[in-house]
Formats: C-alpha cells, structure tokens, sequence
C-alpha cells in the first residue's frame, strides 16, 4: 500500500513537472485566431494583429503585419481552411442565438465576439470574466 502512494506522489509531480515545463517552453495556448502567419506561414504572436472584415489576424511580426496589411485578401487565400475559418465572425448571438449587431462586440481569448444587445453582452461577461 504504501508503494501505491508513493508511485502516486512521484506520477503527480512529474505531472507538475511537465506542466511547469510546457509553460516555460511557450507551448502553452495562445489566444489568438489564426495559428500560422499568413505572410510567412511561422507560428504567430499575440502581439501583432490587425482588423480583418471584423475579427482579428495575427501575424509573427511588424514586417508581417504591414506586408498583410497591404493586400490582406492575398495572404487570407494562403491561410489553412481552419485558420480561414477561425478568423471569420459569429453570426448569431452566442448567448441568445439572434443575428448579431456589429456594433456590439467584445474582446474573448484573441478574437472578437459580437452581440445581438448589451443585455447579453451583460450576461456574457458574468459566464467569462476575462472578456472585455
């Protein structure tokens, strides 16, 4: 029995081990819409972006950000379908399922996230505290 909770405790703090590593490496999520540069096809920052038919795109650099800023409709045609998808925006509601207003939004994990009304942008932000 006690060997049991020994192997227990060792597996736990490999367990912790590995997280603390994954998070020191930079392998942790990012909060971002799009995974690959659509200019240089490398990993992208958090820290470039701009504004594409209402949500946001993430580049690997400055030089990246004005080069897809330029012609954004040439880089978006070289981006992955998921990365294509990921940079699209909602259409409905998520919290009542009604058409949104693009004049409502706000910003979750990296991207934009658009409303029907202030009410449910009210209850949104209760449901995810880290959106602003």
């Amino acid at each position: 029995m006690r060997k049991t909770g020994y192997a227990l405790i060792l597996v736990l703090l490999l367990a912790s081990a590995v997280a603390v590593h994954a998070s020191v490496d930079g392998t942790e999520k990012k909060t971002v819409t799009n995974k690959t540069c659509p200019v240089s096809g490398g990993p992208v920052s958090e820290k470039y972006r701009t504004e594409y038919r209402g949500q946001f795109v993430y580049t690997c650099c400055e030089g990246c950000l004005a080069e897809f800023n330029k012609n954004p409709e040439t880089f978006v045609a070289k981006l992955s379908k998921e990365d294509q998808e990921a940079i699209k925006t909602n259409e409905v509601c998520p919290v009542s399922g009604e058409p949104i207003s693009k004049s409502i939004s706000v910003e979750f994990e990296g991207r934009k996230v658009y409303f029907c009304c202030e009410h449910c942008v009210e209850q949104y932000k209760k449901d995810h505290p880290t959106a602003k």
